[in-house]
């Protein structure tokens, strides 16, 4: 029934828009054919404000990110790429780096951040940091790139900086903050390395003395969520040791029962259960608009043995109380009211207050990596080789039906991957992998319509 009703949508998206073409093509458009790179998705802000550019890495297929030299962008219509960013040549020894990779472009501008590697340091998970680079018509220098969030690894630290690594750098609706996952130097060096989250606020410059690692940022950057070694941890408690997989709650963050808005930030913390067993649970991080004041926990730069403190106003939530583990990389609704993640294998929603949590998806084969349309009324995820859409809308009878948008039989042994749609709607982009004649994979660029096109199409009705 869904393919059928799926090739209907596609006949009159043809006789009303565009001129007539093979099913296949229609469902599915690649944007990237070249064999010599990779074209990487990393699930994030992959699109260009004006939906017309799609940003990826060039992930090399030896030696990750160390050994990534490019940042790349392919046009949706005329699919010319253009290299935004190249980093300085890798040493002789293989994966050094600096290296760059996983690339979201701001809201509102011509400007990317990216993951980039430190000059003469080796890349690694704690030796990383946020590169802004605009423009983006690949006129920018190996060293035309801006520091988002400072780093000093030398005592005395500074505040507003901190002492590892950051990745996976998402913008705010507003563009004036950047959340990511991190892992600390000096901890790890200690035995204690525990990922766990933070943000820089731009606009207010952080200076640290020149010494080997160490660099400037444009912004004051502090981790807003607290972990603890797993040893430590009471079981049931709401202590974690991690804090991964991680969003901003809605373009503006969610808007409180008095009415006023709350800037946070979502995620999976690992926890330990009652029964002494790992478990994965949604939490939120609401952070203060003044993030320079230190909060009651410690100092934000951290000493030499413990890690930096949130500040003060921060509050950590556990939003879910599960009997098994969450996952997936957390996602929320653009007006912040909903967030999304995976728990038994289908995809759940939650309000940023710990209230209404539903099941959104019933997809028989599970669903996975949600990610959300603009309007807030739809979902996508991938499930039995197929991307798929899911009704959320709110008081909707037809709240939970799912449609596959893409044929499972088309390429059947190369599943999509790392989802991202347009900020208008129109388009889901994702990787589908495929190996080379000497057995290397390589990831290509892909779209299909999204529920902007599918609007009043899609007959939800007939899937019941």
């Amino acid at each position: 029934m869904r393919k059928l009703i799926l090739t209907s949508f596609v006949a009159l998206f043809f006789v009303t828009l565009v001129v007539p073409a093979a099913f296949s093509d229609y469902i599915e458009k690649q944007l990237t054919f070249g064999t010599e790179v990779n074209h990487s998705l990393d699930n994030n802000l992959n699109w260009s404000p004006d939906c017309q550019w799609i940003a990826y890495d060039t992930r090399a297929f030896s030696g990750g990110i160390g050994n990534t030299l490019t940042l790349e962008k392919v046009n949706i219509n005329t699919k010319d790429i253009v290299v935004m960013y190249t980093a300085p040549n890798a040493l002789p020894l293989d994966a050094f780096g600096p290296g760059t990779a996983a690339v979201s472009f701001f809201p509102f501008s011509d400007r990317v951040i990216a993951i980039r590697g430190i000059n003469g340091v080796f890349y690694e998970g704690v030796a990383r940091f946020g590169a802004m680079i605009s423009p983006t018509d690949g006129s920018a220098g190996p060293e035309d790139y801006v520091i988002a969030d400072a780093r000093d690894v030398t005592p005395p630290f500074t505040p507003g900086a901190l002492r590892g690594g950051t990745h996976r750098h998402e913008p705010t609706g507003d563009g004036k903050c950047i959340g990511f996952t991190y892992n600390d130097a000096i901890m790890k060096a200690a035995g204690n390395d525990l990922r766990t989250i933070g943000m820089t606020k731009l606009g207010i410059p952080v200076n640290v003395d020149a010494a080997l690692g160490n660099q400037n940022g444009v912004g004051f950057t502090v981790l807003i969520v607290k972990v603890q070694a797993k040893a430590t941890i009471t079981p049931g408690s709401d202590a974690i040791y991690q804090g991964s997989d991680d969003a901003w709650v809605g373009e503006r963050g969610y808007q409180k029962a008095d009415g006023t808005w709350q800037r946070a930030r979502a995620f999976i913390g690992r926890t330990i259960s009652s029964t002494g067993a790992d478990l994965n649970e949604v939490y939120i991080a609401d952070v203060p608009e003044d993030i320079t004041v230190p909060g009651p926990d410690g100092p934000l730069q951290g000493t030499e043995t413990t890690f930096p403190m949130p500040p003060a106003g921060t509050v950590q939530r556990r939003l879910t109380h599960s009997t098994s583990s969450c996952g997936g990389i957390i996602r929320a609704s653009l007006d912040g009211s909903r967030i999304a993640f995976v728990r038994d294998g289908q995809i759940w929603l939650i309000s940023p207050l710990g209230t209404n949590l539903v099941q959104a998806t019933s997809i028989a084969t599970g669903a996975a990596r949600p990610w959300w349309d603009p309007s807030g009324d739809f979902l996508y995820c991938v499930s039995d080789n197929s991307l798929w859409m899911t009704n959320v809308k709110v008081g909707d009878p037809n709240f939970g039906q799912s449609v596959r948008l893409t044929d499972p039989n088309l390429y059947p042994s190369n599943a999509p991957d790392a989802t991202c749609v347009s900020p208008d709607g129109n388009w889901v982009a994702f990787n589908r992998q495929f190996a080379r004649a000497d057995g290397v994979n390589v990831k290509q660029i892909f779209i299909t319509p999204g529920a902007r096109q599918l609007s009043g199409v899609v007959d939800w009705d007939q899937l019941k």
